[in-house]
């Protein structure tokens, strides 16, 4: 763990989190884009807007991951609501097809955890603003 503080500026182990979270929408954008979810994603939204949804969490997940790792605050605040949004576009599906007849109540843990994330995110932006811009504050 040493090693990853010599990389990333201080709070690390928060900002290491923080680069863990947005691979992690990587990975979320990556699914919903090539349809890794069809029932849940594609199935409700279409695959076109899968896709968009997808993109944009691919490319707001990395460019956060590289705002972090340089600190660049300012970068960050933009991406975290692009993220949330793509979050957004990810719960809106879910929750619709956890609603329908004959669901799994399964589906209803998908639906806190992309609330969770949206949350997080939500926190992330709030401490970035409260700290002007520097999270080390």
């Amino acid at each position: 763990m040493s090693r990853i503080a010599g990389y990333l500026r201080e709070p690390w182990f928060i900002n290491f989190l923080q680069i863990v979270g947005y691979v992690l929408a990587v990975g979320c954008g990556l699914l919903a884009a090539l349809g890794g979810l069809p029932n849940i994603i594609t199935g409700q939204i279409g695959p076109v807007l899968s896709v968009v949804v997808g993109g944009v969490m691919v490319a707001s997940g990395s460019v956060g991951a590289w705002s972090v790792y340089k600190g660049w605050w300012g970068l960050e605040q933009v991406v975290l609501w692009t993220t949330g949004l793509g979050y957004l576009g990810l719960l809106i599906p879910t929750f619709a097809y956890a609603i329908m007849p004959g669901r799994s109540s399964t589906l209803w843990l998908i639906v806190a955890l992309e609330v969770q994330a949206i949350l997080a995110v939500m926190i992330r932006y709030r401490r970035i603003d409260w700290a002007y811009l520097d999270p080390a504050k």
